[in-house]
């Protein structure tokens, strides 16, 4: 599956970085994100829960920072495994001020179902990965206006 994406967030450019990347924001805003624990700079472990009926499964995995570039940019490696196989997604993101005040967020990538040999979960988890994307962005947003 492919993503590439823009959001746009009211926030400024370094505010909108930190937020992106603070595992504690994360785990409140990331849709089916049960935990993330740092086990080394830049590495979490990651417990998430993605999918619909009947391709819904609870992931482990990691989650890696790499090519950090604060406040512009960061590649984040997410490697999951789970009774439906595993799960690896390789995403790049971008940002970019829009003023002093607003940030667009562009990310792009793919991702993978390593045991998909009918396509079905790479169709399925391609429509669940672009609602969870949509709602990690509608539910950073609140967060930013709660500070």
């Amino acid at each position: 599956m492919e993503f590439d994406s823009h959001k746009t967030l009211e926030i400024p450019m370094h505010q909108s970085y930190t937020y992106l990347t603070d595992p504690a924001v994360l785990i409140r805003t990331m849709p089916g994100l049960k935990s993330l624990v740092e086990t080394e700079s830049g590495v979490y472990r990651a417990d998430v829960e993605w999918g619909v009926a009947p391709l819904k499964a609870r992931y482990h995995g990691s989650i890696r920072i790499v090519d950090a570039n604060p406040p512009k940019s960061y590649r984040m490696i997410i490697a999951g495994q789970g009774p439906k196989g595993e799960v690896t997604i390789n995403l790049a993101v971008t940002l970019t001020a829009l003023d002093l005040q607003s940030t667009d967020v562009h990310f792009q990538g793919e991702g993978e179902s390593a045991d998909d040999s009918e396509g079905l979960g790479q169709r399925v988890m391609s429509g669940v990965a672009q609602m969870v994307v949509s709602q990690f962005f509608s539910s950073l947003v609140k967060e930013a206006k709660r500070r």
